[in-house]
């Protein structure tokens, strides 16, 4: 009994220590009182946060091992990486709206730097997105060639 003790204290350890990335604030307490350059700065550490949760779902070595020696800890893994996405996303947008109420002018440089970074999608939202975008092609509201570049935003290619 005491062997099998041991072995859930040690694995309980080995789970919470494989939940990585961090998952951020969303609302710090002095957010309002940040300037507008910091404020875009801000905004570039929630997308670096956000960068790496996304890295950390990839197909790498360590998940490989995981999968392998401890399927927990990588299932602990995803379900914090996607935290860590969305707390990301929230926070950017956060900041963003502070920065429009402070009518700081890079604002529309950082929405356009946001809005080219690839999205995390759920597959329904992906099939969903494709599936208007092909009816609007079919129906004849896009031709080909915008066809193919509203496809290739779509699936963040």
């Amino acid at each position: 009994m005491k062997n099998f003790l041991n072995i859930l204290v040690i694995s309980f350890v080995l789970l919470i220590s494989c939940a990585k990335p961090t998952v951020v604030n969303i609302v710090l307490p002095d957010d309002d009182k940040l300037n507008c350059e910091k404020l875009e700065n801000a905004v570039a550490d929630a997308q670096e946060f956000r960068r790496k949760a996304i890295a950390v779902t990839g197909n790498t070595g360590k998940n490989q091992a995981a999968a392998i020696l401890f399927w927990p800890a990588l299932m602990m893994t995803y379900v914090n990486a996607s935290e860590a996405i969305v707390a990301a996303n929230e926070r950017s947008v956060h900041l963003i709206n502070i920065m429009q109420d402070k009518n700081c002018k890079k604002v529309d440089k950082v929405l356009a730097h946001i809005a080219s970074t690839p999205r995390v999608q759920s597959l329904k939202d992906l099939s969903e997105a494709y599936k208007n975008l092909n009816e609007l092609y079919k129906s004849g509201a896009l031709t080909e060639d915008e066809f193919r570049k509203e496809k290739i935003q779509v699936l963040g290619q």
